[in-house]
């Protein structure tokens, strides 16, 4: 079984695409989804590094996220993979939000790995899905960010999960991550989710 945490603060959970949109939009290489879906990963983000966000996420997306953001950052549009200052750039970039974040880390574990092999039944998921699904119902998130919009289109179908929404991020106010500031300028407030 996993640790439960005490607090106030909902509790969610950022699916990997969230930040690997991100990387790829910050280090140059590409976006793979709608225009406005980097600028929402992004703030989504920014209330993260910035604490506003309580966030709970199994190891595999620590996982995801450096296989995926790193060592095979690619653009899509033209086939081809980045390398040497890109890979630097994500690199630093997934630190910063892994190495000294205070995201709450769970491991896999028999009871996620049941739970997980029983919604991929059900809502005829992937694998992968399933971990981060039943990671975030374990954990006792709310809420679930997600660009995977054929996951929320399946979730949905098969009749939905009461205890966690799943909801595409969303841009609210100025678009800003706290670790670009310069001295000079201002943030403004940041709306809580």
């Amino acid at each position: 079984m996993s640790r439960r945490r005490g607090g106030v603060a909902q509790r969610c959970y950022i699916d990997s695409c969230v930040f690997i949109e991100v990387i790829k939009g910050r280090t140059g290489v590409g976006i793979d989804h709608e225009e406005e879906d980097y600028d929402r990963c992004l703030q989504v983000l920014a209330q993260f590094e910035s604490g506003t966000l309580n966030v709970t996420a199994s190891t595999m997306v620590y996982v995801e996220v450096f296989g995926k953001g790193e060592a095979k950052l690619q653009d899509k549009r033209k086939s081809q993979l980045a390398t040497g200052k890109t890979q630097a750039a994500a690199s630093e970039i997934i630190d910063s939000w892994f190495k000294s974040s205070p995201i709450s880390w769970v491991e896999v574990h028999q009871d996620i790995a049941e739970d997980a092999r029983e919604m991929a039944k059900k809502f005829c998921l992937d694998s992968q899905d399933a971990v981060h699904l039943a990671t975030a119902i374990d954990e006792e998130c709310k809420v679930f960010y997600t660009l995977d919009r054929r996951l929320i289109r399946k979730i949905e179908d098969g009749g939905g999960i009461p205890s966690l929404q799943l909801l595409l991020p969303v841009a609210m106010g100025q678009l800003t991550i706290p670790s670009q500031v310069s001295a000079s300028e201002k943030m403004s407030p940041l709306e809580p989710s």
